[in-house]
């Protein structure tokens, strides 16, 4: 009798801890705080947004990045820039690949849970 209701408890929490919970949207007229970053930005080529900044202190955000920065990746990758934009939360989940940020799609996996979703950025 023991062993039976150790396994049903083993079989509920391992249902409980595999469930997915989505979490709420923003309201739509909420304000985003911007803030502004300088740092080393890298972009990777042919993806869906994947890049990052490495800022001095050694503080990396996620970059949710403009398509016409991504059309010219090279062009940006490894450079000094200033960026400026809103800070959203990725969730880290092992099963995601792609996420959404506005109208944006960024890869599931980076350097942190923190995404600037890029809405002004130059070379220094």
């Amino acid at each position: 009798m023991l062993i039976q209701k150790l396994l049903i408890v083993t079989v509920l929490t391992i249902a409980a801890a595999s469930c997915q919970i989505s979490l709420a949207k923003p309201a739509e007229n909420a304000k985003e705080t911007l803030m502004e970053v300088e740092g080393v930005m890298e972009v990777f080529p042919g993806g869906h947004g994947l890049g990052y900044v490495t800022l001095d202190d050694g503080k990396c955000y996620d970059l949710a990045l403009p398509a016409k920065v991504l059309k010219r990746s090279k062009h940006w990758d490894a450079r000094r820039v200033q960026i400026i934009g809103s800070l959203q939360f990725r969730p880290r989940m092992e099963e995601m690949m792609w996420f959404d940020v506005k109208d944006r799609k960024i890869e599931g996996f980076g350097c942190s849970e923190d995404v600037i979703y890029v809405e002004s950025i130059r070379m220094l």
